[in-house]
Formats: C-alpha cells, structure tokens, sequence
C-alpha cells in the first residue's frame, strides 16, 4: 500500500498523471453555441491559455491566478477556467466570486482588462458584484 501511494505521488509530482494536475479543467472550449464545454487535451489547453495570457499581457501562471477587482480596488473573485469558442479564442473566464457558496460565473473576456498592483498581475472590471452575480452560473465539463 505504502508503495502505490508513494508511486501515485512521485507520478503526479512530474506530471505524469493528469488527476493530480491542478490545471484540470483549466482550459475547456465550448465546441458550439449551447453546447456544453469540454476540457481540451493537454497541448491544446496549454497552447490555447498561453496564447490567451498574452493577449493580457501576463503569463499563464499569472492569468490562471490572477485576481478580479473593481475601479474601486475591491476584489471581486478569482480566475479560475479559461473558456474558448470554437476557433480557438478566448471568449469568457470563469470567476469564482469571492463571498458564501463559493459561485462561479462566466465573465466576458470584453468586461475585464489587465492591471498591475504592486507589481502583481490581476484583473479589473468595471462590472459590479451584483452584475457579476447575475452573469451566467458556470457548469463545468462532465468528467
């Protein structure tokens, strides 16, 4: 027993098993409109998160654990799925608002801009709580 959880622990240390991989679910894609998302194979997702990243000017680790704040400097919640659109672009990021029952919603890509805080790369929106609490709740990919 002592040896299958020390080998499930070394394999999920160098990546090798993709349950242990806090990416998970981290980039889905949406294959149309309505449809429900899917979690895109490893190569893809990463392609696809840093090609979005960039587009904030930020790297993937940055977009995946940035913050969202308002103009207020409030902070709103955390990013946690990138979701794409057909082709391949980023259209919404997941953003479990901060607050009880821990909910998650989808946020336009439109509504957010990239911000510096001190040297920490975030989020900001112009979008209130009470507006983010009504934008679509967020139904992750069937496993």
């Amino acid at each position: 027993m002592n040896r299958l959880v020390s080998l499930a622990a070394v394999l999920c240390l160098t990546g090798a098993v993709a349950a242990c991989s806090d990416r998970d679910d981290d980039v889905v894609q949406a294959p149309a409109p309505g449809a429900a998302p899917v979690a895109l194979p490893d190569q893809q997702a990463d392609t696809a998160a840093t090609n979005a990243a960039l587009a904030f000017n930020m790297t993937r680790d940055q977009l995946e654990d940035a913050d969202l704040y308002s103009r207020a400097n409030v902070d709103l919640g955390d990013v946690e799925t990138l979701v794409l659109d057909a082709s391949g672009a980023l259209t919404h990021l997941v953003i479990e608002l901060e607050g009880p029952g821990d909910m998650k919603v989808r946020v336009p890509v439109a509504d957010v801009a990239p911000i510096d805080r001190n040297g920490d790369k975030d989020l900001v929106t112009d979008l209130t709580a009470g507006q983010l609490q009504a934008l679509p709740a967020w139904t992750p990919p069937a496993r």
